[in-house]
């Protein structure tokens, strides 16, 4: 979901089969290859050893690699490859604001099944790098977003985690760093927050319960909404059942956590609206069995103005308000799935695509159908984004609208949604 980066293409709208329970772990990760780009996080083997990238790189070794004098990786162990074996654990070094939070969660926050609206944040844009905070230049100067966020705005979807499960990336800073300087801002500051996963700019995995364990662990806390699973980077089935899998015994534990994936849509007459990968996690649901969940759909970007592709407005473009409701309505009535367990995220002013514009008038249209259907809930890309620039290729850091004012979009949800 890093939405701003989306390329502008047709979905291949395969109606998949239902594939059948597998559960296999890969024995051995991919060979290190030289001259090859890794993203922090990734985990590959080499001599008898699995290794984590700790930053993004690329190694132009092409005479080999010598792991011992390589500081951009971390050995995990040697690779058992005879018998499939869970993905590494790393213990993550103590901290006291490690230890869950058990205290109630803030006035105002939503309970299991309530109505969740909230704004993402990429944390890598605007991020102080010196205390690791999550930060925004949304007001005009860099502050800590917890001092920027309207009283009203309770939750903070946290992007994007990549990388394999327990050993992820927020391209820089380590896990731990993140969770420490950001949990206990968003308790003092009466904040819940979700963190997201994934997105077009990596994939994130998860082959081992273990792994999904230590990842929720590292960031929980009383306030720590939900798990969301953006899935925009090519995920295969397997990678996808594996998703699936975690979550059926991650709420074992953890009954009052969300857990969403994120998937692309259309907004038009064509019922497939989905691409091959919501196929493929509809499919995954269906075969385990997974029943607590929702379905967040991307209603952006939806390519050119055709009745297939979104609904036509008067002025011949995509009207953006209501086909983001016709995607809800074509996820309900084509694939079966409750409006109680559908959410809708739009990106707010201009889209990637050209003559796409999510404007405060579709705002209302949206909170409307969303208040009268009983949606799961209503997000926006993105709280950077949330601040008036003119019209023009879309930017990370403004609306390219021009007409909202600061945090414009946010307010205006929170009207309209009645917070």
């Amino acid at each position: 979901m890093t939405f701003l980066m989306r390329a502008c293409t047709k979905f291949a709208l395969v109606a998949l089969p239902v594939l059948a329970a597998t559960g296999a772990i890969a024995a051995t990760y991919p060979a290190w290859g030289p001259d090859t780009y890794y993203a922090a996080g990734t985990i590959v083997f080499y001599n008898g050893h699995n290794y984590q990238a700790l930053v993004n790189q690329t190694d132009f070794s092409s005479a080999g690699w010598n792991p011992t004098l390589n500081s951009l990786w971390t050995d995990l162990g040697a690779d058992h490859s005879s018998t499939p074996t869970p993905a590494p654990v790393i213990t993550p070094v103590p901290d006291a604001t490690l230890t869950p939070v058990l205290t109630p969660r803030p006035s105002g926050a939503p309970a299991v099944g309530d109505f969740v609206f909230s704004v993402y944040k990429d944390i890598a844009l605007n991020m102080d790098w010196n205390t690791a905070a999550i930060s925004t230049t949304v007001a005009g100067t860099r502050q800590p977003v917890v001092n920027v966020m309207p009283s009203r705005l309770k939750t903070l979807t946290w992007a994007f985690a990549v990388g394999e499960c327990g050993f992820e990336s927020w391209g820089g800073p380590l896990p731990n760093t993140i969770a420490n300087a950001n949990i206990q801002r968003f308790l003092s500051n009466g904040k819940t927050y979700v963190i997201s996963t994934g997105s077009t700019s990596g994939a994130f995995t998860c082959g081992s319960d273990q792994g999904f364990e230590r990842f929720i662990k590292t960031y929980y806390s009383s306030n720590l909404l939900g798990i969301d699973f953006d899935l925009e980077a090519g995920q295969s089935q397997d990678v996808i059942n594996n998703l699936v899998q975690r979550v059926i015994v991650a709420q074992r534990t953890y009954p009052r956590l969300r857990f969403s994936f994120s998937l692309a849509t259309l907004g038009g007459s064509s019922t497939l609206g989905l691409s091959a990968t919501g196929v493929m996690v509809l499919n995954a649901i269906k075969t385990y069995g997974l029943s607590n969940y929702t379905i967040n759909l991307m209603v952006m970007d939806y390519g050119a103005a055709t009745p297939a592709n979104c609904v036509i407005g008067n002025n011949g473009k995509c009207d953006m308000g209501k086909s983001a409701n016709q995607a809800a309505i074509n996820l309900h009535n084509g694939y079966g799935v409750p409006f109680s367990q559908i959410e809708l995220t739009p990106m707010i002013g201009g889209n990637d695509v050209q003559d796409e514009t999510f404007t405060l008038a579709d705002v209302a249209t949206m909170s409307n159908f969303a208040k009268q259907n009983n949606l799961a809930g209503v997000h926006l890309w993105s709280f950077d984004r949330d601040s008036d620039c003119a019209p023009g290729p879309s930017l990370a850091t403004c609306n390219t609208y021009g007409q909202a004012g600061t945090l414009g979009f946010t307010n205006k949800f929170l009207n309209s949604l009645g917070f």
